[in-house]
């Protein structure tokens, strides 16, 4: 019996189990079955890179594990990781493996096990011995996640691959990636492109020029050729970006909220409710605070009474108002909840006309003049992250509330804002 990708060839009249790789083309191969303990692989998409690791951590757990050895597959979200889940169930013979639906494991005849896990939070990833690791869609998957899974490796001194598209150039993923590619000890680099793709057959030629002639350059380069796009074509200069330990007297403040009433289920990567406090001393901006968070509309409610609390009188609590009834009725809703609640700022609906990017518009040009500074703080790798990527990245919502505290707190800049 044999496998579709001849991951493992079992005779019918033995026990005997004979591993054989499966075929696949030279560059795709040399990047991933190396000698080096951490491989990294910025990739394009349908370059081969997932099939290549399903491979290659077959082969870790077939030939390096045993029972009770752990070896994982991490992706940024559990709906990421079941396609991976869902592939290798396909690729392995019948017969050669158990897997559970529920806990995402396949378990090989040799008893080690092929865990599928979400990076989503972090701290659910301490804690196990792990013998070999692939971590999928890295510039996607925390910087804490990574942190955690590093440390699983630590008593076994396990190998690890870790691929992905690029996706900026601030990730944790992006900045190994440059370690690696600088021959760094123990550490192996390469990059596949779609033009590898297409020389060794598995990607259609038509289908990557198609792609060419009708994405910007920009996502082209990062999806389909693994390059970061040059500075000069990104929305904000964040290699600009000052951070400050504190605020200078005299300054303006306020709060933006940007809301997305989703629990973190709901979705693949659902939106995020932002709120983004900023202050101006006339000339500066300054990015204050963050709160971000993925919760149910009264737990959405509960945080924002308890940050307008937190933040006090003097910050106003900026709105935005959505057209319709419905956008009306929320700003409504809060400005009943804070007019009870005391200690708290005003709230100021505001309607907004334009897109996010002609709305961010006057704020990014004056980031990249050097007058917005972030005050130090946990979050602000995560929201320069999100200011690198934009208006291209898969989220928005703190640069979007940033754009309207910057329109807020420096009129002369706004782009059409009614403030009521």
């Amino acid at each position: 019996m044999c496998s579709l990708l001849g991951l493992i060839v079992t005779s019918s009249t033995t026990e005997e189990i004979t591993y054989v790789r499966p075929s696949l083309y030279p560059k795709q191969e040399d990047a991933l079955f190396n000698e080096a303990r951490y491989s990294i692989v910025e990739a394009s998409t349908k370059a081969g890179k997932t099939v290549g690791c399903l491979a290659w951590i077959v082969e870790q757990a077939a030939l390096k594990g045993g029972p009770n050895r752990n070896f994982w597959w991490v992706a940024p979200v559990y709906p990421v990781t079941k396609i991976a889940f869902r592939r290798l169930k396909a690729y392995l013979p019948e017969g050669m493996f158990e897997s559970n639906e529920s806990e995402v494991w396949v378990k090989l005849a040799n008893g080690s096990v092929i865990w599928f896990k979400s990076g989503d939070k972090p701290d659910s990833l301490f804690g196990e011995d792990v013998y070999g690791a692939v971590i999928d869609e890295a510039t996607r998957v925390k910087a804490e996640s990574w942190h955690a899974i590093r440390s699983t490796l630590t008593a076994t001194q396990a190998p690890i691959r870790i691929i992905g598209n690029v996706k900026g150039s601030r990730n944790w993923a992006y900045k190994l990636a440059r370690k690696a590619e600088s021959g760094a000890d123990g550490f192996h680099y390469a990059k596949l492109t779609v033009w590898d793709a297409v020389e060794a057959g598995i990607f259609p030629a038509e289908e990557a020029e198609d792609a060419k002639a009708l994405l910007p350059d920009a996502v082209f380069r990062e999806l389909y050729l693994a390059e970061a796009a040059d500075q000069g074509d990104r929305f904000f200069n964040v290699d600009v970006i000052g951070i400050v330990e504190g605020l200078p007297d005299d300054v303006k403040v306020c709060r933006v909220w940007d809301f997305a009433i989703t629990d973190a289920g709901d979705a693949v990567d659902p939106d995020w409710t932002a709120g983004v406090k900023l202050a101006s001393d006339g000339k500066r901006v300054f990015i204050v605070d963050v709160v971000r968070r993925r919760e149910r509309p009264d737990q959405i409610t509960a945080l924002v009474k308890a940050t307008a609390v937190a933040d006090g009188t003097t910050c106003a609590q900026i709105i935005e108002e959505e057209k319709g009834a419905a956008g009306a009725m929320m700003v409504e809703l809060f400005k009943r909840l804070l007019r009870t609640t005391e200690g708290t700022g005003r709230v100021i609906p505001a309607k907004v006309t334009g897109d996010k990017a002609t709305r961010a518009f006057h704020f990014a040009a004056d980031t990249n003049d050097g007058n917005v500074y972030l005050v130090k703080g946990e979050w602000n790798e995560v929201f320069l992250e999100e200011m690198d990527d934009f208006p291209l990245g898969d989220h928005d919502d703190q640069v979007d509330a940033a754009a309207h505290g910057y329109n807020y707190l420096k009129p002369s800049s706004r782009p059409r804002v009614r403030w009521l």
